[in-house]
């Protein structure tokens, strides 16, 4: 007869069933030290250590995501040159209006890229000092 935490009986009753060698997990017992385990997502550990090199399909990461949005804040801010020289060389070609929305948009984008990136290296910081 079965017994489950010294209380001979319940096992059976609650249907668990016991295993080859003696132990009621429902497993069945693996012989020796070492288990043969097999790496079903390239983001798990490699065999002899490390985090191995993602895919070829080029993940996003931070770095490119933080180099996209330079690359918006610099357009940003080549528009509002443009628009800029356009209206110190030929100001009938573009509107007042536009010009001031364009460094508008140029000045409030710089701030808060400034902004992130400020926070970004004080959480750095922080995570440097954390001892």
């Amino acid at each position: 007869m079965s017994t489950l935490f010294g209380v001979p009986g319940v096992a059976s009753q609650i249907g668990i069933q016991q295993a080859a060698g003696g132990a009621m997990t429902g497993a069945t017992p693996v012989g020796g030290d070492r288990l043969k385990l097999s790496r079903l997502d390239p983001r798990h550990f490699a065999a002899g250590g490390g985090t191995p090199a993602l895919g070829d399909e080029g993940k996003p990461n931070f770095e490119d995501a933080m180099l996209k949005a330079m690359d918006g804040v610099n357009a940003m801010q080549m528009d509002s040159s443009n628009a800029m020289e356009a209206m110190l060389t030929d100001p009938d070609s573009i509107d007042a209006h536009d010009v001031t929305i364009a460094m508008a948009k140029a000045s409030m984008s710089l701030n808060i890229t400034r902004t992130i990136m400020d926070r970004v290296v004080r959480a750095w910081k922080d995570i440097i000092n954390t001892r």
